[in-house]
């Protein structure tokens, strides 16, 4: 009890102003472990390594990768195209972004590439952080002739400048897709199957590599979420279609294999799919380890998982499992006037979770907050 508290007043009085304590680090005031062991586990946390190295390329791609690099000399040379970004207004850091993204951007030709691509960003509405933004994002797009039509496009879809440019951080090579050959196809195919133009958008948005797949990939996604029992008129075929296309159907079978192997049945499974697709994205490892948690440490029943899959969905190590060492310890200490069920403490806000039950310490005296200031001390 004196361990918590102490590391209680440690956490909470080096805030003078506000408390403000989130579930994740109340974790760390219920992890006993040596300063032996942390030394050990935590020593080697901060690696240093050279981004070649940490791909497993082989000899040969690594020397093609390394050829392709652009190194800080070549910022300093006399490159017309280095000093049109630098008069651009672009800094440093941005411009070695640019053409470690595109090298060929080193020696492309002024006045008849990077002028006139520079000045349709402008003529098309793009302010200079905007252009900054999309030219970062998607470097290619200073080499495409036709840029205007794919910019009209893709922001008639998404809506805004803004939208578009987020996409394009996610995927640098979206503005440079065929859109007769694949974009358009993919996209009339969500809306035969009554996908709404917003939701279209949305999927851009938070995949837009999925619209690059061929006609024949979407074909054989949506008809598979349907034979997981999605329907096309469901709320979660979008968020459903999205993991299927991006999992392969072993990585899906894998996923209903490890679930069947905690004591799910095949329609356990299928509903749970129904609900939260995203439980499907997630690794073997990483479901094995919250169902553990929530049967072994948590003493949830299977039946309640079961009926409540999208506890699978929040993380184990900044959600599931600091609240309920929280709950767990306020429990001990009879703090908790009733029982608490462990979903709708897992669905508060960060803040509601913070100012409940950090509100009971301080109830019970386990803190308290005294003088001008909000000093809190152990009593």
């Amino acid at each position: 009890m004196f361990l918590v508290q102490k590391r209680l007043f440690c956490l909470l009085s080096c805030n003078k102003s506000t408390v403000h304590v989130s579930s994740y680090q109340l974790c760390s005031l219920f992890s006993f472990s040596t300063a032996e062991e942390h030394s050990s586990n935590h020593g080697s946390n901060f690696t240093l390594v050279d981004p070649l190295e940490s791909c497993e390329l082989s000899s040969k791609e690594a020397a093609k990768r390394a050829k392709d690099r652009i190194c800080e000399k070549e910022l300093s040379s006399s490159s017309p195209s280095i000093e049109f970004f630098k008069q651009s207004g672009w800094s440093d850091p941005l411009v070695m972004k640019l053409l470690q993204r595109e090298p060929r951007l080193l020696h492309a030709n002024v006045e008849t590439i990077l002028k006139p691509r520079m000045r349709s960003l402008q003529d098309m509405g793009f302010s200079e952080t905007e252009i900054v933004q999309l030219v970062s994002s998607c470097p290619c797009l200073l080499y495409l002739r036709d840029i205007q039509p794919r910019i009209d496009f893709w922001r008639s879809l998404l809506g805004s400048n803004e939208m578009l440019i987020k996409a394009c951080r996610r995927n640098m090579f979206l503005l440079a897709s065929s859109l007769a050959r694949k974009i358009e196809p993919n996209i009339s195919l969500l809306r035969e199957c009554g996908i709404s133009e917003q939701n279209i958008a949305q999927m851009v948005v938070r995949l837009p590599s999925f619209l690059c797949h061929t006609e024949k990939c979407i074909k054989e996604a949506i008809k598979h979420v349907e034979e997981l029992g999605v329907s096309r008129d469901c709320k979660k075929f979008p968020r459903a279609l999205l993991t299927v296309v991006t999992l392969s159907r072993s990585r899906l079978d894998a996923t209903f294999a490890t679930l069947i192997s905690y004591g799910w049945s095949q329609p356990d499974c299928v509903a749970a799919f129904r609900k939260h697709p995203s439980i499907w994205s997630l690794s073997k490892k990483t479901l094995c380890d919250k169902m553990t948690f929530l049967m072994k440490e948590a003493g949830c029943e299977l039946t309640y998982i079961i009926c409540r899959p999208v506890l699978l969905t929040y993380s184990l190590e900044k959600r599931l499992r600091p609240r309920y060492e929280v709950l767990n310890f306020l429990d001990q200490n009879k703090l908790l006037d009733k029982g608490h069920d462990l979903l709708s403490v897992i669905l508060l806000s960060e803040e509601k979770f913070r100012n409940k039950f950090l509100f009971l310490l301080r109830e019970e005296k386990f803190i308290s907050v005294q003088g001008k200031h909000d000093v809190v001390a152990v009593t």
